[in-house]
């Protein structure tokens, strides 16, 4: 036995006072969980128990004050990047309100009651106010696992908590610039002038530095993670000496590299399980190691408690109450905005401590605190628990959009350097409310290496599952061994359901290749879901802007909600400006189609005046910090046009270092078109219909042929109907493939849809089309008829005929019942 380990108390020995604080770390959350105790104070009572006032385990020595500051400005630091600026940003106006309501009304009780029944001096009481005006969202993870984050009244009351905790760190500054001796005009000019220094220093300096580290800094052993925390405690340090508190610096720090630090990305995971795991739990217990047990048999310790209390509960509990008649939010909202502003916690410890190292506070107001505490993280998560499900109830029953639907991502990786930003990207567009993990798939050439093949590609997926582990974010790897890489994908793609696919793209061009290269392109023609195609050469966290560019008709694409999905989660995530770029004409469409999806985010919206102005825009506007996304088409879709295979290289070309994705909506029909299939209650098309070799040389003389072959329309005059199609494509290409062109109108001459095919051996030259047309087709539908209904059969007709192989055999078909056989034979 080790003759120099002593066992009296408190312990001394640096390993048994370690082992006793991470038993408590790990039990205390466990034991008072059950007991439906929110576990942070469960630690908090667990340092009492411990400590110098009850047990006398452990003394609060340097060591213990050295963790829990430490775990002090760790927290602050949490609490800066994990407010969301973004959905700040989009209620600015309403959080401000709320926030500074939330604050104001029990910070001015608190300043009435210090100064009128505790006789407590104006910066005690302004103190006081800081601790009761500020929250902590303790009750979040109950709204997120309710669904309720995106709630309006939900989002509104986490923009506040910005608001709430500035208002109290500020007052905290301004206090505790008054401790010193020194305190005339010269001092307040002193201390104005190194405040704006540091302040103005840190705006300038933190982004930049960050966003310079993260490009040219390569990864290696977590130094990321080292380099924030090296700017956390730097920037606390410099913010003490500029006069400030530490933990204002810890805060700012946090917020400046916020947009640095995605939520659902792997940097974000390795800061919350330092902090939850080791630092802010060493932080909760020094808190509780300050309660003196003996001081709270006082009758003053419980008056203060119910004072501090009734001033939280009241105070909040009015300012709910106020937002909820301004903005016209249901009781239960009303409710659920009370529980989130209610507990108490971060901004409340780090006040109260500092105001006690102060001498501003004596130990029976920490007590009070400290109970304080206890009662808010009762009180708050039991009205949101409560209301919160009758508020996800009512959001159950709003119209349920397909783009809502289950997001199942598949990442096929081949180049471990780029696996990372692939998984990456597949992160962002993930919903964090998705159950559905992400398949990372390795497909190896069968062959005769397949064995170092299937080697090679398990140490790739090892790698993501590690990465994806980090970023807490589940996985399912797919190993696939195949001849034909895109058909292993494809395969894979079937057997697991895929509705998304982040694909990598190395950005290279060459004569043979048609779009990216033949394995993309196969794969396009192989699968008909959301494909998005990364050509990422920054890190993704470095983005400031993503710009979304998108072309005539893609909004009316039947997959086009799910895309833009997937593009506002990326951006929420990230936490990027998002600016969306279309046609004047197109415009309004477009914008109607994208404030349909969730989730709501501000969206800046440019247009052009044509689609070929789009490299030009591209020159004025594109800056070094921006991932530009291009909403493609699939050869054969409504939107398709020949230049759109094209753009992919331009850019590449044009813009060597800009990070781009290619996206190509889905196409696979919703649950309520599947049971019909081609050859199932499709009577549009009929023998009827189908006029075989026309003899018209040009494209007014062959729509009119192509109609008037119809004997119902042999007594109709077909000008109208003719002028209509031509001016309905006046301002795009109506070729939706090689050799195909589709023309479409709504028309008062028919009750139901009718589709029309014309063929043309020589074929037919048309302004704005890339090559001559051999097969036209013209859609007419009732002048009533939704536009969805229109733009469903025009996605349906155009997935009849496959390129090349179906036009060849169209064009020369010599009867019309060739033509429905080569159409139905899909």
């Amino acid at each position: 036995m080790n003759e120099n380990l002593s066992l009296t108390l408190p312990f001394s020995d640096p390993v048994m006072i370690f082992a006793l604080v991470m038993l408590i770390i790990l039990l205390a959350p466990l034991i008072f969980n059950k007991l439906k105790i929110p576990g942070i104070v469960g630690l908090i009572l667990s340092g009492t128990l411990v400590g110098p006032g009850v047990l006398g385990l452990l003394e609060r020595d340097s060591t213990i004050e050295l963790l829990g500051t430490v775990g002090l400005l760790y927290l602050m630091f949490m609490a800066g990047l994990s407010i969301d600026l973004n959905r700040f940003e989009k209620l600015r106006n309403r959080s401000i309100g709320f926030g500074t309501l939330s604050y104001v009304l029990p910070a001015a009780g608190a300043y009435f009651l210090g100064i009128y029944f505790l006789e407590y001096s104006v910066a005690t009481s302004l103190l006081l106010g800081a601790i009761v005006g500020s929250h902590t969202l303790l009750a979040y993870p109950i709204v997120e696992r309710l669904g309720i984050t995106k709630n309006t009244a939900v989002t509104m009351s986490m923009g506040g908590t910005l608001v709430t905790d500035t208002l109290s760190l500020g007052i905290l500054a301004i206090i505790a610039g008054t401790a010193g001796d020194a305190q005339g005009a010269g001092y307040w000019v002193t201390f104005a002038t190194s405040v704006t220094v540091f302040v103005v220093a840190a705006v300038l300096i933190l982004p930049r530095l960050g966003r310079w580290f993260f490009r040219n800094v390569k990864y290696h052993n977590n130094t990321d993670f080292v380099f924030m925390v090296a700017v956390l405690f730097t920037t606390a340090f410099l913010a003490e000496l500029a006069g400030l508190a530490s933990i204002i610096g810890a805060f700012l720090a946090g917020l400046l590299l916020n947009r640095l630090v995605p939520g659902s990305g792997t940097l974000m995971s390795r800061i919350q399980f330092v902090g939850n795991a080791l630092f802010i739990p060493f932080f909760l217990i020094s808190v509780g190691m300050l309660v003196d047990v003996a001081v709270l048999t006082s009758y003053d310790v419980w008056e203060k408690a119910i004072a501090f209390t009734l001033l939280v509960v009241i105070g909040k509990g009015l300012a709910s109450l106020i937002i909820k008649y301004i903005f016209n939010y249901t009781m239960e909202e009303g409710f659920v905005i009370h529980g989130l502003t209610t507990p108490q916690s971060a901004a409340t410890l780090a006040v109260t401590l500092l105001g006690y190292e102060l001498g501003f506070f004596d130990q029976v107001a920490v007590n009070a605190v400290v109970i304080l505490i206890l009662f808010s993280c009762l009180i708050g998560p039991w009205l949101v628990e409560k209301y919160g499900r009758i508020v996800a109830s009512q959001e159950e029953n709003k119209p349920y959009s397909s783009a809502d639907a289950p997001q199942r991502i598949l990442v096929p990786l081949a180049n471990p350097e780029t696996s990372d930003a692939l998984m990456d990207i597949a992160f962002m567009v993930r919903d964090q409310k998705s159950d559905q993990p992400i398949y990372p798939l390795t497909v190896a050439r069968d062959g005769a290496d397949v064995d170092g093949n299937v080697a090679r590609s398990e140490k790739m997926l090892s790698h993501a599952v590690i990465h994806a582990a980090s970023a807490e974010v589940p996985v399912s790897p797919v190993t696939r061994i195949d001849l034909n890489i895109a058909m292993g994908i494809s395969r894979a793609v079937e057997e697991k359901r895929i509705t998304n696919i982040v694909i990598g793209w190395n950005g290279e061009v060459s004569t043979r290749r048609k779009i990216f290269g033949s394995v993309l392109d196969q794969l396009l023609e192989e699968v008909d879901e959301m494909v998005m195609v990364c050509k990422i050469d920054k890190p993704v966290n470095t983005f400031q802007r993503l710009i979304v560019a998108v072309p005539p008709f893609a909004s009316l694409e039947m997959g086009f909600p799910g895309t833009i999905r997937s593009l506002k989660l990326m951006a929420e995530q990230i936490g990027v400006e998002m600016i969306v770029v279309s046609t004047d004409e197109r415009d309004p469409y477009v914008r109607k189609g994208i404030k349909k999806v969730k989730p709501d985010i501000d969206i800046e919206f440019s247009t052009i005046n044509l689609w070929s102005d789009l490299p030009k825009w591209l020159d004025q506007n594109i800056e070094e910090d921006d991932l530009f996304t291009l909403v493609s088409a699939r050869e054969g879709t409504i939107s398709w046009r020949p230049g759109l295979d094209r753009l992919p290289r331009v850019i590449s070309q044009r813009y060597p270092e800009l990070s781009f994705i290619t996206t190509y909506s889905s196409e696979v029909e919703e649950e309520a078109d599947q049971g019909m299939g081609y050859n199932q209650n499709f009577d549009i098309i009929h023998q009827s219909r189908i006029q075989l070799n026309l003899k018209s040389k040009d494209i007014e003389s062959a729509l009119g042929e192509i109609v008037r072959g119809d004997k119902a329309f042999a007594d109709i005059s077909t000008e109208r109907i003719t002028r209509r199609l031509l001016e309905n494509s006046s301002d795009y290409s109506p070729e939706v493939m090689p050799g195909v062109l589709f023309y479409e109108s709504h028309t008062s001459k028919v009750d139901r849809q009718v589709l029309f095919i014309g063929t043309s051996k020589e074929g037919i030259n048309v302004n704005h089309t890339a090559n001559q047309a051999y097969i036209i087709l013209v859609l007419l539908s009732p002048k009533d008829m939704k536009v969805q209904d229109h733009i469903r059969m025009l996605n349906r007709v155009t997935k009849l005929i496959r390129p090349n192989k179906d036009v060849e055999s169209m064009k020369n078909a010599t009867d019309p019942k060739e033509i429905i056989s080569a159409l139905m034979a899909r």
